[in-house]
């Protein structure tokens, strides 16, 4: 008996696939059980019919301006960083509750543009920042 010999036969393996696919359904029908599906809500578009009353005026907004040498305008004057609240609440007292609009340039330093947001939160007034235009 040679062990070894040239014509041996090689084995084919074969894998089960069965099991697989049974965990794999036992998974799926898991997974669509416990799911929580979630109702959206919608927002109606439908316009408000048109008022006979006249609109209301609103406050003009206090624009706020950082260039890109950290130079702050609030309404087109000359402010120091520190005299920036102070500036908006003197801006409010004249023309009511106005919101505030920071306008800093893309090379305005990071901490300067947030520490002008923080000073405009502070005083309560609504405040957004826009990046500014590139024509300007």
């Amino acid at each position: 008996m040679r062990r070894g010999g040239r014509h041996r036969e090689q084995e084919e393996v074969e894998v089960d696939m069965t099991p697989m696919l049974d965990i794999v359904f036992i998974l799926l029908i898991f997974f669509i059980v416990t799911a929580v599906f979630v109702q959206e809500r919608s927002v109606s578009l439908v316009p408000p019919p048109p008022s006979d009353n006249e609109p209301e005026k609103s406050n003009p907004v206090i624009l706020i301006q950082i260039n890109d040498r950290d130079v702050i305008f609030v309404n087109d004057q000359l402010t120091d960083l520190r005299r920036v609240g102070p500036a908006i609440e003197r801006f409010r007292a004249d023309k009511g509750d106005s919101a505030i609009l920071i306008v800093p340039d893309d090379e305005a330093s990071h901490g300067v543009v947030i520490t002008v947001f923080d000073a405009a939160k502070n005083t309560g007034a609504p405040t957004m920042i826009q990046r500014q235009a590139d024509g300007a």
